[in-house]
């Protein structure tokens, strides 16, 4: 599906297109909590090290439309975009492939969304002593019905959350809440984007 949107867009957007095709998506996940009817993804982390850039800023396509055969008539789809890679796509009814008919796609109305931290959020994360992050990373997830804040992603779609101050490691594939260690805590907050993967992981609590 995302092959065949990417394909209707403008050219500046075939990058994005040849990340796909060069197999940087290892699968694609529901996130719930965060939009209705989100899909995540995970990355194969020989690619995804050529593509992304840090520090980018966090956007999303709208208006995308596409026939769905199921209820017979358009769906409404948001597609993300993070750090220079696809991020993500959501849309006002639940996304199943085989409803969607690839060739009834609509750009006519697209738009370019710029999506930025909210105030309150930012606050949180203060009060909780972290001073450096990367906005665009930073957002609401549910996790095993706990909200938690988003801080940064990881391989194979785990990633960094803080909640009420500690945090979390959270585990895609394994499908877990791995708590960090409490006496981490504070090289975390200083370091939050030097750290290695394989520090972060090391931080889990026994």
């Amino acid at each position: 599906m995302l092959i065949a949107v990417l394909e209707k867009l403008p050219s500046e957007y075939s990058i994005y297109l040849n990340q796909i095709n060069e197999g940087i998506l290892q699968g694609v996940f529901p996130v719930t909590g965060y939009l209705n009817n989100y899909m995540g993804v995970s990355f194969h982390r020989e690619v995804i090290k050529k593509y992304e850039k840090k520090g980018e800023k966090i956007f999303s396509i709208t208006g995308v439309k596409i026939f769905n055969e199921n209820i017979r008539k358009d769906v409404n789809l948001e597609i993300f975009f993070n750090n220079g890679v696809i991020a993500g796509v959501s849309s006002d009814v639940e996304l199943i492939q085989s409803d969607l008919d690839l060739s009834k796609i609509n750009i006519d109305f697209v738009k370019v969304k710029e999506i930025t931290i909210e105030g309150t959020l930012k606050r949180k994360l203060l009060s909780w002593g972290i001073q450096n992050f990367n906005e665009s990373e930073v957002f609401e997830v549910k996790v095993e019905e706990r909200s938690m804040l988003h801080l940064r992603d990881l391989s194979d779609g785990d990633f960094l959350a803080i909640e009420d101050g500690d945090f979390y490691l959270i585990s895609i594939s394994l499908k877990e809440v791995l708590k960090i260690s409490s006496i981490h805590y504070e090289n975390i907050k200083m370091n939050l984007f030097d750290l290695l993967e394989d520090e972060i992981y090391s931080y889990i609590q026994e």
